[in-house]
């Protein structure tokens, strides 16, 4: 087999082998990718190593020593940098091999970054300005139906509205709520909630007014829970309104509810 066939099998078999979130991350081309031990021995003894996709486009035509390759770890420490590090390792063998079943992955140091999120961030960073475009689309009427139902049940004086807001801070997990003196209130949202389902978005819109009006945790605490459980996932915090909403399910002798709630500060 001749060097630059074996390097594209390599790569073939390291793509085929990763997780979800790291393909994502090469097809949305959002990180250059560094091999630490991934070279080719040729059969008079000389080592090539291939540290990027530069060297394998580079890479001369030789006879190669066969070896089995083994897939270690992804390193995505510094994927805010735009860095991937792929670990390999090999050793001699009479026919090819990849081995790619059982590897470590190194997320970013930041600890609120959950799997969750990255991957609510891929989907964002992936739309373009088209796509983005539909999305909020869908998401207005969407959000503007969830409202109106929610508005029929409780009885606010004020004119609402709910935006995405789509120059927030990425990576900080928060919504914002303006109050106006011609009695209008706004409800800006993050993005990561185009991708949530209604009844998070129910949960998030109840919690939200509730700030203005209590009742509505009576109303829509249900929603709430799965708006935190949601929550939880993508900051990995426990949200303190859990507290106030547990002390409801308590008063109306709500079982599914205290165990979703357990279950969430558990997790």
């Amino acid at each position: 087999m001749k060097s630059k066939e074996l390097a594209q099998k390599i790569l073939y078999d390291i793509y085929k082998n990763l997780d979800e979130f790291s393909k994502d991350i090469i097809r949305g081309d959002l990180a250059e990718i560094e091999f630490k031990g991934f070279y080719i021995k040729g059969k008079n003894g000389e080592k090539v190593y291939i540290r990027n996709l530069e060297d394998f486009k580079n890479l001369e035509d030789f006879e190669v020593e066969m070896r089995k390759y083994k897939l270690k770890s992804i390193n995505l420490k510094n994927l805010d940098d735009g860095l991937m590090i792929i670990n390999l390792s090999s050793r001699v063998s009479k026919n090819y091999k990849f081995e790619g079943n059982n590897y470590s992955i190194v997320y970013p140091s930041n600890n609120n970054t959950t799997i969750e999120l990255k991957e609510r961030l891929l989907k964002w960073m992936e739309l373009n300005d088209e796509e983005l475009d539909e999305k909020i689309i869908e998401f207005d009427t969407k959000i503007n139906n969830i409202l109106e139902d929610l508005l029929e049940n409780i009885n606010i004086k004020e004119e609402i509205s709910v935006y995405v807001d789509v120059f927030m801070d990425i990576n900080k997990i928060e919504n914002f709520v303006e109050k106006y003196d011609d009695d209008k209130i706004i409800i800006w949202i993050h993005p990561v909630f185009l991708f949530s389902n209604d009844d998070v978005l129910r949960g998030l819109l109840s919690y939200e007014l509730s700030k203005f009006k209590s009742k509505v945790l009576e109303i829509g605490y249900r929603d709430v829970i799965k708006y935190c459980k949601e929550l939880k996932k993508l900051t990995n915090k426990k949200p303190k309104i859990l507290e106030k909403i547990k002390n409801i399910a308590n008063k109306y002798g709500d079982a599914d509810s205290l165990n979703l709630i357990n279950e969430i500060e558990n997790e």
